[in-house]
């Protein structure tokens, strides 16, 4: 129902004679994932305290100097055995990129698995004891990646390398335990799909660039093809006693590529409700001052013969005359006898 300056309720109906609510409508919203619904990333930072910090594990990436704006995206590195920090591979000792791969393993792989594989779409297995993933911010995503709408450039020896997902190279997605999984290939969102899956990982003995997963804003990178041309960024470390921060070479990497690109996907729900004011309806106040002394009698003598009052506020109560949501107008609406509205009042969630 809706409610009215004078008192009167106005039931809402939906049925054949009257059309004045449509509920539930759900569309499909995208924009720019990063802070501010911006598109596109050019800097990186990092802050300055991290490395004594959860540096080992990973790094927080900011897309300003600062340490007090939000969060955008992590990176980090996983190592099934533990190689590359500290403790190494010694049984029974917790280190941190075995910690990765663990935590990573039990989110994204299906139970019993326990390797990831970059076959691509070649059909070869290539299981790998390690990868890099870049892993966005919850806030920054929100329900989920939009695919074919996120480009990642790397640097390294080769040049530039630009990295997209294949979800516009006419296959379906494959569903695992993450849901839904791409292949990472080369490519841009302009360009469209430079390598396939299949064909980068048929070219060499490196498996795929690696996997998306946007329903968890994650991207798993493949370390073998990363380290081999055309991207060849720093060999990775493989120390069995301290910590080698193979993540910070893939940020360096990132802040040398200098563009990410990406948007998020929401599905909303809107209803509408169309609130009709008749002439005669709605043209006393409520306020204090349209009246005066204690037989409410009218200040303006004129509003006897023709009232007027101005609408300002819309309430949508439930059938217990409980308020529900309020919708302000952007200025007060004149109303009288001669004048008549039609109000859309718009709730998404």
């Amino acid at each position: 129902m809706a409610h009215g300056h004078d008192g009167i309720y106005t039931t809402l109906y939906n049925d054949a004679t009257h059309r004045d609510k449509i509920e539930n409508v759900l569309r499909t919203h995208s924009e720019g994932m990063w802070s501010g619904s911006v598109g596109t990333l050019t800097a990186f930072y990092t802050g300055s305290t991290q490395e004594s910090n959860t540096g080992k594990y990973y790094y927080d990436v900011h897309g300003s100097d600062s340490e007090n704006t939000a969060v955008e995206f992590a990176v980090t590195y996983g190592h099934r055995v533990g190689s590359g920090s500290e403790e190494g591979n010694v049984a029974g000792i917790t280190n941190p990129t075995k910690g990765i791969y663990s935590q990573f393993r039990q989110i994204l792989l299906p139970p019993g698995t326990t390797q990831f594989n970059f076959h691509g779409d070649c059909g070869v297995d290539y299981k790998s004891d390690d990868f890099y993933s870049v892993v966005v911010n919850r806030s920054r995503y929100r329900e989920k990646m939009d695919p074919g709408n996120w480009e990642l450039h790397l640097s390294g020896s080769g040049g530039i390398t630009k990295l997209i997902d294949d979800s516009g190279a006419a296959r379906n997605a494959t569903i695992a335990a993450s849901q839904r999984e791409f292949w990472v290939v080369s490519g841009s969102i302009a360009s469209g799909v430079h390598t396939t899956a299949s064909a980068s990982a048929a070219a060499t003995t490196s498996g795929s660039y690696g996997i998306f997963y946007p329903e968890t804003g994650m991207i798993l990178l493949n370390p073998s093809i990363l380290s081999s041309a055309p991207i060849a960024i720093v060999a990775k470390g493989t120390s069995t006693a301290t910590n080698d921060y193979n993540h910070k070479k893939l940020f360096n990497s990132i802040v040398l590529g200098a563009n990410f690109q990406a948007r998020r996907e929401e599905q909303k729900r809107s209803s509408y409700y169309f609130c009709r004011v008749r002439n005669n309806q709605f043209n006393h106040s409520q306020n204090p001052s349209y009246v005066s002394g204690s037989g409410a009698t009218i200040v303006n003598k004129g509003f006897v013969q023709d009232p007027k009052s101005y609408i300002t506020t819309i309430g949508l109560y439930n059938n217990k005359n409980e308020l529900l949501a309020v919708s302000k107008l952007s200025q007060p609406l004149l109303k009288d006898m001669n004048t008549e509205a039609l109000f859309k009042v718009k709730l998404e969630y």
